[in-house]
């Protein structure tokens, strides 16, 4: 009796002990600072986080610039969702010959992302540039050379977006950089 009594308090001590070691090591949004605000849609969700970086307009040249810190753990996705936009705003989003230039720093001063090109690319789907994923609620470009950016939790990045050439029919959108990625991606 004692024995199995022995057995039964060792096992529940290791299992509480690993139960403490996965907390503590698995990742929680908290860790995240910098951008506007990190989404956990829940462990059977993908993309699982979305870590909204900042804001800015689609029809001003400028260079805008991000730091973020405590991401969760890659690889992630960068995407400028074009807020107020749909699939209904495919065709103009398509027809704009803006140049939007982005890349991402590490904090040891590693590019782990670059791309540009011009948005009317995304209407040619050529996926060396600009691609626009739309549905009847969302529409956002991405770009090849930043998808599956590997991340760490414990480094600092620096996401640089820079807008030229702007196209005098850009709408008065704003784009937000987003960060997605972790999840299961069922079938």
């Amino acid at each position: 009796m004692a024995s199995r009594m022995k057995r039964a308090w060792t096992i529940t001590i290791c299992v509480g002990i690993l139960l403490i070691v996965f907390w503590a090591a698995s990742y929680h949004p908290s860790r995240f600072g910098g951008g506007v605000t990190l989404r956990d849609s829940g462990f059977f969700s993908y993309p699982r986080y979305h870590a909204e970086l900042g804001a800015l307009p689609l029809w001003k040249e400028g260079e805008y610039q991000f730091t973020v810190h405590g991401l969760p753990p890659g690889p992630l996705d960068l995407k400028l969702q074009v807020l107020d936009s749909t699939d209904a705003n495919r065709a103009e989003l398509t027809s704009l010959s803006t140049n939007v230039s982005v890349s991402i720093t590490d904090s040891s001063g590693k590019e782990v992302c670059e791309g540009s090109g011009n948005l009317s690319d995304a209407g040619t789907r050529e996926h060396s540039t600009w691609a626009l994923a739309s549905s009847s609620s969302q529409a956002s470009f991405w770009h090849a050379g930043c998808l599956q950016v590997p991340t760490s939790r414990f480094k600092t990045y620096t996401v640089r977006v820079r807008t030229s050439e702007v196209d005098p029919r850009s709408p008065h959108s704003t784009i937000m950089p987003v960060l997605e990625g972790g999840g299961i991606e069922l079938p």
